[in-house]
C-alpha cells in the first residue's frame, strides 16, 4: 500500500483498474487490489478470525459505554479498536475456536483515572432487580461524590445486556438496577464506573461478580 500527498490527478476514492483510492483521519492512500486464487485459511488463522469475531460481537453491543469509557484514546485509533485490543489481549480464556471463551471477571468497559469507587457490591433481594452499592470514596477537594454511576448486567444465558449510564450520583451510594422480567433465575455477571458531571473523566470500571436474578 502506497501513501501520497498528491496522485497524478489529485487525491481521489474509489477503484481505478486494480488500484483503489482511500482516505483516513486525513491521509489519503493507494492500495493494489488482492489477487484471490484458492486459499485455504490454517488453523491458527482460523482461531484469530473466530476470537477477533468472539470479541467484537460482544463488545459492538457496549459501543455508547466504550465510546464515552475509552474516550482518552482519540488520537489515530478509536475507543472500540483499543477495547477490541484489550480484550483480546487480557479478557479470552482458551487455545482454540473450541474452547474460547469471554472471561467476564477481566471485562473492562471504562479505562481512565477517577477514582472507580469502594467496595461495590451487588445484593439480590427483589425480584427482577440488582441492588448496587458503593462508598463514597470522593474527596471534598475532588469531585465531591457529584461523579455519576453506570451500572451493568450482563445475562450469560440470554446473550443480553442492561446498562444505565448516569445511574446515581457517586455520593448516593446505591442504587437499584431494573432487569427484564424474564430474567428471574437466570446467571448475570455485573459491573460499575463513574463518569464526570461533564463527562470528561472517567474511572476503570470495576467488576462485582456473578449472581442469580430472583
Amino acid at each position: 500500500m502506497g501513501k501520497y500527498k498528491k496522485g497524478i490527478l489529485g487525491n481521489f476514492r474509489g477503484k481505478v483498474g486494480s488500484v483503489v483510492g482511500s482516505s483516513w483521519q486525513g491521509v489519503h492512500y493507494l492500495k493494489s487490489i488482492p489477487d484471490f486464487g484458492d486459499y485455504t485459511p490454517t488453523a491458527a488463522q482460523l482461531n484469530v478470525r473466530f476470537k477477533l469475531a468472539m470479541v467484537t460481537t460482544f463488545l459492538k453491543r457496549l459501543k455508547p459505554l466504550i465510546n464515552v469509557g475509552y474516550q482518552q484514546f482519540n488520537k489515530g485509533i478509536t475507543p472500540m479498536n483499543v477495547a477490541t485490543s484489550y480484550h483480546l489481549k487480557n479478557a479470552v480464556t482458551g487455545t482454540s475456536s473450541a474452547n474460547y471463551a469471554i472471561d467476564y471477571t477481566k471485562v473492562m468497559f471504562s479505562d481512565g483515572e477517577l477514582s472507580a469507587g469502594a467496595n461495590p457490591g451487588v445484593a439480590v433481594t427483589t425480584a427482577a432487580k440488582l441492588d448496587f452499592s458503593w462508598d463514597n470514596d470522593a474527596l471534598p477537594t475532588t469531585t465531591g461524590g457529584t461523579d455519576r454511576a453506570t451500572v451493568l448486567a450482563y445475562n450469560v444465558d440470554k446473550g443480553k445486556f442492561t446498562m444505565l449510564p448516569s445511574a446515581a450520583a457517586r455520593s448516593a451510594e446505591a442504587y437499584v438496577l431494573q432487569l427484564p422480567p424474564d430474567w428471574g433465575t437466570d446467571q448475570v455477571h455485573a459491573w460499575i464506573s463513574f463518569v464526570s458531571v461533564d463527562g470528561k473523566e472517567v474511572s476503570n470500571s470495576s467488576y462485582i461478580g456473578e449472581f442469580t436474578v430472583l
